[in-house]
């Protein structure tokens, strides 16, 4: 059983429902970015459309697949090319114009975002797909609003990239009106998991509870730490959320390459003690979008991932717009599963204090695991309504599997994002306790899951089917 989560992004790579159902077979989340997408009923490839296809698809495979949806955020964006992409070679000229045009066919770099043009200098280091694109500012005119630049380090550049400029803070700060009704339209999309592009502190993660709770919604929120401001508030950004994102991409921009890798194990670490998910993402197969093999630098990569202890790795444009979509998620799947042969040996453990517990189910939980370390244990499994108590038993890293049986869908897909737990559906139709500990002997024997002789805990509430009501744990022989 892997216990790292692989998280894929959807795009025109994963259009083919047969490529796409060969990736929902190995991926544990799918991810959508409201950034390359539309909410035109016109549209066939619409936001709605691809998120009903997934959970469609999902559904008739019977497997808990969590959707997963980045909102546009604050993030300064190019906007589209007539031919979708652009090639700049390095020392040619490029105009960057300041308009509210959508779609340009000349050979320029239009942006909407006026108040951006203000704070642009002569002699500004614009970087643009995660300063993958640099431009030098050599002119300015103002009559136009344009920019006109010179190549520094060309490529191609595609449309709805994104746009910085090295030492200047040009995004606004807070949750934006569209990110608003973003948020509402996914509630009524029954997304599970929504993360928040360029949080600054906790705020903005308040911000977008108050939406989900206008709505009625328990979407849980990621916060996506891409900015050095939000490094300052860490604590109180993690306490907000349901989990954090190390996204590297612009992280690396504000950063510097030197720092990053420190940053990234601290915000995961941080991250984990503070009983959050911590997903690492950008960049991790990237050789993949045209290749059918990771290097040997990504292969260290996303294992340091898995040793540092994410949650989850992140496929971006690999999966999205990529050529090899399946091999790329077999082979993060088998980056994994190396890294996790050798977690218990060389990565220090992280060990929670009993003066740390805030309520029964975290005792329940660190109290199973100091057990399962200290006696020859096959498998925790968590009775679970909303799925608390198996987060809390991932938060102490092991390799000790965690089988969350629930009834309710919800969280069947939301625990599908924890590290090192397997969501089993199970509709609890007895009504006691030894009849449901017979049943989950019969449903791990015929699974596979365990063997004759097993000794497994059980961690459950009583009354049975309350959320939030784990208030016990048994050891019992399979």
């Amino acid at each position: 059983m892997r216990q790292t989560k692989i998280i894929a992004t959807f795009g025109p790579s994963l259009e083919d429902p047969k490529i796409l159902k060969k990736v929902l077979e190995r991926v544990d989340v799918m991810r959508f970015n409201l950034a390359h997408g539309t909410w035109d009923k016109e549209d066939d490839q619409n936001n709605s459309k691809k998120i009903k296809l997934v959970q469609k698809t999902a559904k008739k495979m019977k497997k808990p697949i969590a959707i997963l949806v980045d909102l546009k955020g604050n993030k300064i964006r190019i906007g589209n090319f007539d031919k979708h992409l652009i090639e700049l070679k390095a020392s040619e000229k490029i105009d960057v114009r300041f308009t509210d045009q959508s779609v340009t066919n000349k050979n320029e770099i239009i942006i909407n975002a006026d108040h951006v043009f203000k704070k642009i200098d002569k002699k500004d280091l614009i970087l643009m797909d995660d300063g993958l694109i640099k431009l030098r500012v050599s002119n300015i005119t103002p009559t136009k609003k344009t920019l006109h630049c010179q190549v520094i380090e060309g490529g191609l550049l595609r449309s709805n990239k994104g746009f910085e400029v090295e030492n200047k803070i040009i995004n606004k700060s807070g949750l934006g009106d569209e990110d608003k009704e973003d948020i509402k339209k996914l509630a009524k999309l029954g997304v599970d998991w929504i993360a928040l592009s360029f949080v600054n502190d906790a705020s903005d993660v308040n911000q977008a509870k108050e939406v989900l709770s206008q709505v009625g919604s328990d979407i849980k929120l990621i916060a996506k730490i891409e900015r050095l401001e939000a490094l300052k508030q860490l604590y109180w950004i993690i306490k907000a959320s349901d989990g954090i994102m190390v996204a590297r991409g612009d992280l690396a921009l504000q950063s510097g390459p030197g720092e990053l890798t420190g940053l990234q194990k601290n915000i995961i670490k941080q991250t984990v003690k503070g009983k959050k998910v911590a997903i690492t993402a950008t960049q991790m197969m990237e050789s993949m979008i045209t290749n059918p093999s990771p290097t040997r630098a990504e292969m260290t990569d996303v294992s340091n991932a898995v040793l540092d202890g994410s949650d989850a790795v992140m496929l971006s444009a690999e999966t999205a717009i990529g050529s090899y979509p399946v091999e790329t998620v077999k082979a993060m799947n088998e980056v994994c599963l190396g890294a996790e042969s050798y977690q218990q040996s060389i990565s220090k453990k992280e060990e929670f204090k009993y003066s740390e517990v805030q309520n029964i189910d975290e005792a329940i939980a660190l109290s199973s695991m100091s057990i399962a370390k200290n006696m020859d244990i096959k498998a925790i499994v968590a009775l679970t309504e909303s799925g608390s108590t198996a987060l809390m038993l991932s938060r102490t890293r092991s390799d000790i599997p965690i089988y969350a049986f629930t009834r309710n869908e919800i969280t069947q897909r939301r625990v599908s994002l924890f590290r090192g737990v397997l969501p089993f559906p199970y509709p609890f139709l007895a009504e006691s306790l030894d009849q449901v500990l017979d049943d989950i002997r019969k449903e791990l024997l015929s699974s596979n899951m365990l063997n004759t002789g097993d000794l497994i805990i059980v961690t459950s509430g009583s009354p049975l089917k309350v959320p939030g009501g784990t208030n016990s744990l048994r050891l019992i022989t399979i």
